[in-house]
């Protein structure tokens, strides 16, 4: 069966072209058989390349946008008035979630599925890209919380799992089937 792998990432358009490469790469790994992209909708800066490279190897994207966000030209599977609303369809729609380097939005989108992995109200991987060394502060802060005792448990606990390679990531995005 089919499995639904939500994206969380930026929609900026002025990043360094090595990220629009690494995360096309990322995609042409993920089987097209095997997973459904979910994504925040529209062409622009890494929800783009998802979305474009995604749809050129003929994989299945869902798309949960704002209104505001709209793009003529796209058709996007659902449409919102608010954040929440959105953040709410594509964190049920996910088996599993992909966090991608990106900016408050997508930060947004990661506490989000960890708290609900915490408070027990899922329990989904949530694989964190760390590309580029992007998200290692929030890492090293995690840590810090966790020695504090802020925070209970340790990654694994949480269903956190962090990535620093393409085609490592990809593999375990193919393989969710086995694991969830």
């Amino acid at each position: 069966m089919k499995k639904t792998v939500t994206f969380f990432c930026s929609g900026k358009t002025n990043l360094k072209e090595e990220y629009n490469l690494n995360i096309t790469n990322l995609i042409k790994k993920i089987d097209i058989d095997k997973i459904s992209i979910a994504y925040g909708g529209g062409r622009v800066g890494l929800m783009g390349v998802v979305r474009d490279t995604y749809i050129s190897m003929k994989g299945t994207i869902i798309s949960s946008n704002m209104r505001i966000f709209k793009e003529e030209g796209i058709e996007d599977d659902y449409l919102f008035d608010n954040i929440d609303q959105r953040q709410k369809k594509l964190v049920e729609l996910g088996d599993a979630y992909v966090v991608l380097p990106g900016g408050f939005g997508t930060l947004y989108e990661l506490f989000e599925v960890i708290t609900k992995n915490q408070i027990g109200e899922a329990s989904k991987p949530v694989l964190i890209y760390n590309y580029n060394n992007v998200y290692d502060n929030f890492i090293l802060l995690i840590e810090k919380l966790m020695e504090e005792r802020f925070i209970k448990h340790d990654f694994a606990n949480y269903k956190i799992e962090v990535y620093t390679n393409y085609e490592e990531l990809a593999e375990r995005i193919n393989n969710l089937h086995t694991t969830i």
